[in-house]
């Protein structure tokens, strides 16, 4: 038979949950900054069709990519590991019921209460004296893995949930390091071209509230089906369809 790859729907939700992240109210503005402030190049440099620039830029995003990824792949492990020790289906169906709740948060269901507030908050630039060279960038990507914990905690948090039911530290890592890669891509294809980022931005900040609610209302959907176990469900369904369907070569 013909090697092939078992889509898993879990893997979809996280790449999506990573790309939603990155268009955040809180983080898709910043790009920009980042990007300058992990390089060291100002925005007119960046802005220049200059190979040599678009190499540094990119180099150093790659580092700083590397940080966060190592973060979020760590968290990950964890939430798995700690899903194992409790493995039950009660922590399933609380996994369901907290990514719920973040959804309705996204849209904005509980905006009035203050102390939740801080999730929101602008994910700053917050050193003053970044670390030297290329491990310096991926150092940045370590500490910004946790400046935006705080305004994209809902959809990070309910990925982690969803980690800690699948019971297996390495699937929980493989998640989020698919997670990672939803925030990576743009932003490495951002570095490859900021004029094609900040022409992007002009388009799409007009929808970012668009894409917020449509995020809410996907975690919602993610929620019930953890809750219900469909989503585990849905996964072996696809992964039988797509095996049936593979020609036999004997």
């Amino acid at each position: 038979m013909n090697s092939f790859f078992v889509p898993n729907v879990s893997f979809l939700v996280a790449f999506l949950a990573g790309l939603f992240s990155f268009i955040s109210p809180c983080v898709f503005p910043l790009i920009p900054s980042y990007l300058s402030y992990i390089s060291g190049l100002s925005m007119d440099e960046l802005v220049k069709d200059n190979p040599t620039v678009r190499f540094t830029a990119v180099k150093h995003s790659l580092m700083f990519i590397l940080g966060f990824t190592i973060i979020f792949v760590l968290l990950g492990a964890f939430s798995s590991a700690v899903g194992e020790l409790l493995h039950s289906i009660w922590l399933m169906r609380a996994a369901g019921i907290f990514i719920i709740i973040m959804g309705l948060f996204i849209l904005g269901a509980f905006s009035k209460i203050k102390f939740l507030s801080f999730i929101n908050r602008d994910a700053a630039i917050n050193i003053k004296n970044k670390p030297i060279g290329l491990i310096g960038s991926a150092l940045v990507g370590v500490v910004f893995a946790a400046a935006w914990t705080p305004c994209i905690g809902p959809i990070l948090a309910s990925i982690l949930f969803i980690a800690s039911t699948l019971h297996n530290t390495s699937a929980g890592a493989e998640l989020l390091f698919v997670y990672a890669m939803g925030l990576a891509v743009p932003f490495l294809i951002s570095s490859l071209s900021v004029n094609l980022f900040l022409s992007a931005f002009k388009r799409i900040k007009r929808f970012i509230k668009t894409i917020q609610v449509i995020s809410g209302i996907l975690l919602i959907a993610v929620g019930i089906l953890i809750f219900f176990n469909y989503l585990s469900i849905i996964s072996l369904y696809f992964g039988s369809t797509f095996i049936y369907n593979i020609p036999y070569n004997g």
